[in-house]
């Protein structure tokens, strides 16, 4: 069997640290729980990632791009209004809720975690430049849309985290049904206002 390059090893260390961290959560995974699922010693583990924190940083970096390319190849196309509508579906259709579990979790911990604020204030603006470039195409597409496309797709996002971290509560009021048409609410109304 030939030997895993570094690169592969590298990443192969990263994609369990995803899945581990995916289903375990992010507070309660750990690097044994990788060096299990790989199963390698922890002494490989660390030689590319010398801390926990590297490796968890990049598994989060990683998780959170791999969405934002699932997300623009699922509107890839679409008129601007209608990918609006699917990347709220998207962001909605999480069925076991671990993808929002695992972005709302980064976010509480990246107060803490340098590399993880690192992290999140990217994705976060990586997010936020999506919502907003969808948001000019509509207004160019009908002759409408927010005059802050910035400022409205913060809303947009703040909004889906708050009705992400309402459905992650045990037995919520809150659900996709009722967060999807809040989202297509505001849409509309970031869609259709000039103010």
């Amino acid at each position: 069997m030939a030997r895993m390059s570094g690169a592969d090893r590298r990443q192969q260390i990263v994609a369990a640290a995803i899945e581990v961290i995916l289903q375990r959560g992010l507070a309660q995974a750990a690097t044994r729980d990788v060096t299990r699922a790989i199963g390698v010693g922890s002494g490989l583990l660390h030689h590319y990632f010398p801390s926990w924190a590297e490796l968890r940083a990049e598994a989060v970096r990683q998780a959170a791009w791999q969405e934002i390319d699932a997300v623009k190849a699922a509107i890839a196309g679409l008129p601007a209004r209608t990918a609006m509508q699917r990347l709220a579906d998207w962001m909605i259709d999480d069925e076991d809720m671990r993808h929002w579990r695992l972005w709302l979790n980064a976010q509480d911990e990246a107060h803490r975690d340098p590399l993880l604020a690192e992290v999140m204030n990217a994705a976060m603006l990586a997010w936020r430049g999506l919502i907003a470039q969808l948001l000019r195409e509509a207004g160019e597409e009908t002759g409408g849309g927010p005059a802050d496309a910035d400022a409205a797709a913060w809303r947009l996002a703040a909004l889906m985290d708050g009705l992400a971290g309402a459905m992650l509560v045990r037995d919520s009021v809150m659900t996709p049904q009722i967060a999807r048409n809040l989202i297509g609410m505001q849409l509309r109304l970031e869609c259709d206002s000039s103010a």
